[in-house]
């Protein structure tokens, strides 16, 4: 009489319906697990209680989050149970309810403290802009109503379609965060057409390492080509990084610069010979620990307007981005000659192989070996 079903309602066969929760053998809740048609599959969806109150059947929302769903409904269940036998029970659910600005200023906090300051600035770019178009009190009473709403609002203020994506996924993130798993499906997410990042050509390189005037603008090209070290990670980089025995370099946080690496993630490489002899010869003329300081002894934060410089020597096409575009080049240089995508995952530094894959898409269709891979293909 005063059973509490959990249930998942989702989107089956173009239709939104409430399927059974599925629970496992040791009593706890499978994750977005539902059962249909006799059938257990994932599903995408929200949690919600099922119960008979006053002769009548009714639904209450719980969130996304499979451990908060199971305790709605233990405590659902003794209201119930407390309110049949004429006991008055005060269900604190209300009470332990997360307002949205609240989630969002802890969230902000979290964010600024572990991650980068671009990262930070780009989420809370767009949970502002979130906050302002959510008219809900709690993250509870967030709908997928709300976030399609917020999606809609960006492409009419005319943002670019990456940014809106981009900014979609930063709220859905959050919202995760909080138990609002599966608010949106696949099909929800909006759409942009991938442009391939900048790159380099082997002859690029070679007229800027040409156009170089000074050993210093010479290293910073090697480097930049043969590591794929991001813009912030070459400005921080110093010669106890290098390890001319084991013929590595390392990326690191340096506390001292309050320079912390995307992640935190430390990587070692190996690098070439030439590099090495370039960076030996670097190192020696320098008074400092960084490889590229300013005139101050100070990281280097326009490394960019340096390599611009040499591009325009060089007379070659100036990438917005010169040093992504070296991240590029040295990506899909190392799957030119062999190297498998997962280790070049490792090398990059991604913990998602489809942002490495992105990369290589950058790789021309008039790479001379995917010509001499094509004709050899063909009568």
């Amino acid at each position: 009489m005063h059973t509490v079903r959990v249930m998942i309602r989702t989107k089956l066969n173009g239709n939104h319906r409430y399927l059974p929760a599925v629970w496992s053998g040791n009593g706890r809740l499978k994750p977005n697990v539902a059962l249909a048609n006799g059938i257990e599959r994932k599903v995408e969806g929200q949690y919600y209680l099922r119960f008979t109150e006053g002769g009548k059947r009714r639904f209450e929302s719980v969130g996304g989050d499979a451990a908060m769903a199971v305790a709605a409904a233990q405590k659902k269940a003794a209201a119930l149970k407390a309110k049949a036998v004429g006991v008055a029970i005060v269900e604190d659910s209300k009470t332990d309810r997360i307002k949205l600005v609240d989630a969002i200023a802890e969230y902000k906090s979290e964010i600024e403290e572990h991650k980068a300051w671009a990262t930070y600035r780009a989420y809370s770019t767009a949970l502002d802009l979130f906050v302002k178009s959510c008219k809900k009190t709690h993250v509870d009473e967030v709908s997928r109503a709300c976030i399609m709403s917020f999606s809609a609002a960006l492409k009419k203020a005319e943002f670019a379609e990456r940014t809106v994506f981009n900014r979609f996924g930063y709220v859905y993130t959050f919202l995760k965060r909080y138990g609002k798993a599966g608010l949106v499906g696949k099909n929800d997410w909006p759409k942009f057409e991938d442009i391939e990042y900048e790159i380099y050509t082997e002859e690029d390189v070679r007229k800027m390492l040409e156009a170089c005037e000074t050993l210093s603008e010479r290293a910073l090209v090697m480097l930049a080509s043969g590591t794929g070290f991001r813009k912030g990670e070459i400005a921080h980089a110093e010669c106890t990084d290098i390890n001319f025995t084991e013929k590595t370099i390392q990326t690191r946080s340096k506390p001292k610069w309050e320079f912390t690496t995307k992640d935190h993630e430390q990587r070692i490489i190996p690098v070439s010979d030439s590099l090495l002899e370039m960076l030996k010869q670097h190192c020696v003329t320098l008074d400092g620990p960084l490889l590229f300081p300013t005139r101050n002894e100070m990281p280097d934060d326009h490394l960019n307007r340096i390599l611009m410089r040499i591009a325009k020597r060089a007379g070659i096409k100036v990438p917005v981005k010169p040093c992504h575009a070296f991240r590029t080049y040295y990506a899909t240089s190392l799957l030119r000659n062999g190297v498998d995508i997962y280790t070049v995952q490792r090398m990059l530094g991604h913990s998602d192989i489809e942002t490495t894959q992105g990369y290589l898409r950058a790789v021309k269709r008039n790479d001379p070996k995917l010509r001499e891979q094509v004709n050899a293909a063909s009568f």
